[in-house]
C-alpha cells in the first residue's frame, strides 16, 4: 500500500494588502525579496496553483512569513478551467478561483507578459473571461493594480 504524497509546503506565505489570502511561494523565503519597482512573477502553491504576478510598487504593502509548522497548510484547489483571480476584501472563495479564462486568452505565458507589460506601462488590458451567460471582458488597469493570480486547470 502506498502513501499519498504530502502537499508542498511553502518557502513562504505572502500577504498583500486589500486581500486576506495567504499566498503559499514556492521559491521565495521569508525574508526582504530584492523585488523593485518592476512587476516580478511568483509561483505559488496555495491556495490556488499558479503564478502571481505582483506589482511591488501598487501594493501599498505586503507580508512575508514562514509557513505554519507542521499540517497547518492546505494544499491547491483544483479548478476546472484556466482562471484569473483578482484581488478581493473576501479573498479567494471557496467554491471558484476567480473568473474562467475565455479562449481567446488561454495561452497563459503570453497573457503575463501581457499583464506585466499593463502593470509596467500602467495601460489597461481587456481579458476575455467566460461565465454561465457567455463570454465578456475583464478590464484591467495595470496602473492601480496589485496583483492577479494566473493558473491553468
Amino acid at each position: 500500500m502506498t502513501t499519498p504524497a504530502s502537499p508542498p509546503v511553502p518557502k513562504s506565505i505572502l500577504y498583500i494588502e486589500g486581500d486576506p489570502t495567504g499566498w503559499g511561494l514556492r521559491d521565495v523565503a521569508p525574508e526582504f525579496p530584492d523585488w523593485d519597482s518592476t512587476p516580478t512573477a511568483l509561483a505559488v502553491i496555495g491556495p490556488l496553483a499558479g503564478t502571481l504576478v505582483l506589482s511591488p510598487v501598487r501594493a501599498a504593502s505586503f507580508v512575508l512569513l514562514p509557513p505554519p509548522a507542521g499540517d497547518g497548510w492546505a494544499p491547491a484547489q483544483k479548478p476546472a478551467a484556466s482562471f484569473l483571480y483578482l484581488p478581493s476584501a473576501m479573498g479567494v472563495p471557496a467554491t471558484s478561483p476567480g473568473y474562467t479564462l475565455g479562449a481567446l486568452n488561454r495561452d497563459l505565458p503570453g497573457l503575463q507578459a501581457d499583464i506585466m507589460n499593463a502593470m509596467l506601462e500602467s495601460t489597461y488590458l481587456p481579458v476575455q473571461v467566460t461565465g454561465a451567460g457567455g463570454t465578456g471582458v475583464v478590464v484591467l488597469n495595470g496602473g492601480a493594480l496589485p496583483f492577479v493570480v494566473l493558473g491553468a486547470a
